[in-house]
């Protein structure tokens, strides 16, 4: 290893040591115990001040101001959720207790909770809640407790209709946006080896398909190190590009688009890449380890926002990040859309105050004295530069893109493995057992009769 790559990896690691909340999620799907912590971070790191935004009043009263918060990891010390934390614990004079599940059984304990009467208030919202957990009683109507007339949710009534189930309103998001996954690239790497710069193509909308492979075949032709294009999230979103969602839910019923010729389109391109050598797989369902990036043997990490902060804390590195491509054969760019927010589940002692927390969080969201405190938190705690984070928010203004609501996670997990499985076979030929290496038109011949078989309680 080269004195470079030992820097890479000293500052890498480094990095890594101050934690993000991916790397916490991936702590805790070791642990499947449930247990209750009361402590909030003691503010050293990430000092928060709502004082100002607190009123106290007998219109801010709730009979009961404590809430049980039910996840695999503590969101009150997360920069973009401690904000909303204490400003409903100041106004309303109550805690929020956290109570911590392991991973890979969030859902089970919940089922577990909730036929023994002891629901906690709130959860976070899951793949699989729109429709099947919706479907399965396991949330509260919050209808009669959460006014849509109220100025916060200005704009987002339609979003919040679109995830009604038979009449009912169990999910109020107090976040969305158009941009949940990036592609992170070394600008200066590619500066230096006479690649274009992506950010610059997508401002000059000439970020498609066809740039998009042409800049990884450079990348591995000019760089003898080159384990290939780009590692990570790819089928997700190339797939989103082409307009429509594999599997939709309109009006209630799901929308099978597995046939559809655009989608062929997009898993043709993705097989093209994996036969030139430009995928690479690394390790894990969707990998994000960042050091095939940091050392210059891959040109793109595809992964979440919240991997940024592992490269902005990398000293004299010019890490930036682009959207991924558009479809060269669809009509406009379209983007993969990501919300966020809490679930209150059946039974849950204290509605009534996990809607008041609800509204405090979008207020945080859209009131601008106080998203700016957000915004300075989020920052601190994620170490992203201002140019990054503005960059980010951009895509919050749901009225300036065109997005796709990808769906097939939202009937069952078995489903939602199965195609993960299909669309990493398509992009890296990792497949299992009698579909490995199989071609699309193969896997989706092979897998369509058992996806319908999922569907067939929600197709119209």
């Amino acid at each position: 290893m080269n004195t470079f790559k030992k820097v890479v990896g000293i500052a890498l690691c480094a990095a890594l040591v101050l934690g993000t909340t991916g790397c916490k999620e991936e702590e805790q799907k070791q642990n499947p115990a449930i247990t209750t912590s009361n402590t909030l971070d003691d503010d050293i790191r990430n000092p928060v001040d709502i004082d100002e935004f607190v009123e106290k009043s007998d219109d801010n009263k709730l009979e009961n101001p404590n809430l049980t918060y039910f996840s695999h990891y503590d969101m009150r010390v997360a920069g973009d959720i401690k904000p909303g934390v204490k400003l409903f614990e100041e106004t309303y004079g109550g805690k929020i207790e956290y109570q911590q599940v392991g991973w890979g059984e969030r859902i089970s304990k919940l089922q577990t909770l909730i036929s023994t009467g002891m629901s906690p208030d709130l959860v976070d919202r899951e793949g699989e809640f729109f429709p099947y957990l919706m479907s399965q009683n396991l949330y509260t109507d919050l209808s009669d407790y959460i006014d849509l007339s109220e100025p916060q949710w200005s704009g987002f009534e339609n979003l919040i209709e679109s995830y009604s189930w038979e009449g009912k309103h169990y999910y109020y998001p107090f976040t969305a946006n158009a941009l949940p996954n990036i592609l992170i690239y070394d600008a200066d790497l590619f500066r230096s080896l006479g690649i274009d710069n992506p950010l610059e193509l997508y401002e000059k909308d000439e970020w498609d398909w066809n740039s998009f492979k042409r800049v990884m075949v450079e990348f591995v032709n000019n760089n003898e190190e080159a384990l290939g294009g780009v590692q990570g999230l790819v089928s997700n979103d190339i797939m989103a590009s082409t307009g429509i969602p594999l599997i939709g839910v309109e009006n209630g019923k799901a929308v099978n688009n597995i046939n559809s010729s655009v989608i062929d389109n997009a898993a043709n391109f993705l097989m093209d890449l994996r036969k030139e050598g430009l995928t690479v797989r690394g390790d894990g369902m969707w990998s994000n380890e960042p050091m095939p990036l940091a050392t210059g043997k891959v040109a793109f990490l595809g992964v979440g926002q919240w991997r940024i902060s592992t490269f902005t804390a990398l000293p004299d590195r010019n890490f930036e990040f682009v959207p991924f491509p558009r479809d060269p054969s669809a009509d406009k760019y379209y983007y993969n859309l990501f919300t966020f927010g809490y679930m209150v589940p059946s039974g849950a002692p204290n509605p009534e105050g996990a809607a008041a927390f609800i509204n405090i969080m979008r207020r945080c969201q859209v009131e601008p004295d106080l998203r700016a405190v957000v915004d300075e938190s989020i920052m601190t705690e994620k170490s992203y530069t201002k140019e990054a984070y503005d960059f980010m928010v951009r895509y919050e203004d749901l009225d300036k893109y065109d997005v796709v609501v990808e769906n097939y996670s939202g009937f069952s997990s078995e489903l939602t493995e199965l195609i993960d499985s299909m669309l990493i076979n398509v992009a890296f030929e990792e497949g299992q057992g009698d579909q490995m290496g199989l071609g699309w038109t193969q896997l989706r011949a092979t897998n369509e009769g058992v996806i319908n078989s999922y569907l067939e309680n929600f197709l119209g």
